[in-house]
């Protein structure tokens, strides 16, 4: 495949990330990181340090990469291409750019950056909690940093690719994160290799004090759990790119 050009992967991206960053929807989800954020505040504002100790797992473990990222990753992924195909726009990528991958990674990359972007506030109180408890901030903001990022990458690939294998996008992947990320993968271990959010969660472990339980993760040390994450994202977006090249839109 031929490199993109610089002018047309700004401009498809820009395109891109107006188009899923400025929709009414996504400003209704931000208010998500926003609660989560709010109550970290009046945890730390109201509670004692040992206090707080333990709920550093609850907040970054589970809320932050088990339900905050996941959401969010949700409706501005599937959003990527489900508004075009909703609407009966899709076949006007043909006069966007050519070949139709270049459209793919320019979604994929504007439905991330929006996702991570919304996450913030969750993310950077998640982060403060956890260097309130007197834990190194080095590794308290790479492992909050990290795992936003990487989980992020990888659900917002899934729900790309899952915009583009059906109209009812929205609805299987909302029942991914409910029946099977919190559901089943968290009774069945041998799902959690199937679960990006339990590797999600191994990655967080590094902004954990101590070896505090995060609940469902993945058996995979935590470098390998970062690969993981990374590598769904990656082959997600080269399947949703092999999706739209042969899609009849």
């Amino acid at each position: 495949m031929s490199a993109l050009p610089a002018s047309l992967s700004t401009s498809l991206f820009g395109f891109s990330l107006r188009g899923i960053l400025f929709r009414g929807r996504t400003a209704g989800f931000a208010a998500l990181p926003l609660v989560v954020a709010a109550v970290v505040v009046a945890v730390v504002a109201t509670t004692s340090v040992p206090a707080r100790y333990g709920v550093q797992n609850t907040f970054t473990g589970n809320l932050l990469t088990g339900l905050v990222v996941p959401i969010v990753a949700l409706v501005l992924g599937i959003g990527a291409f489900g508004d075009e195909r909703d609407s009966g726009t899709l076949p006007l990528l043909r006069g966007v750019a050519r070949p139709r991958w270049h459209v793919v990674v320019a979604r994929f990359a504007a439905a991330w950056t929006s996702t991570v972007v919304v996450c913030l506030p969750a993310a950077a109180a998640c982060a403060g909690l956890g260097i309130s408890v007197q834990q190194p901030a080095g590794r308290v903001l790479g492992g909050v940093a990290l795992a936003t990022a990487l989980t992020s990458a990888a659900y917002c690939g899934v729900f790309v690719l899952l915009s583009l294998l059906t109209r009812r996008g929205l609805l299987a992947g909302l029942a991914y994160v409910v029946l099977w990320e919190t559901f089943l993968a968290g009774l069945a271990p041998a799902l959690r290799g199937l679960s990006i959010g339990s590797y999600g969660r191994r990655v967080a472990s590094l902004a954990i004090p101590g070896d505090v339980p995060l609940g469902t993760v993945a058996a995979t040390g935590v470098g390998t759990s970062a690969l993981v994450l990374a590598a769904v994202a990656v082959v997600s977006v080269a399947l949703a790119s092999w999706r739209l090249q042969r899609m009849d839109v």
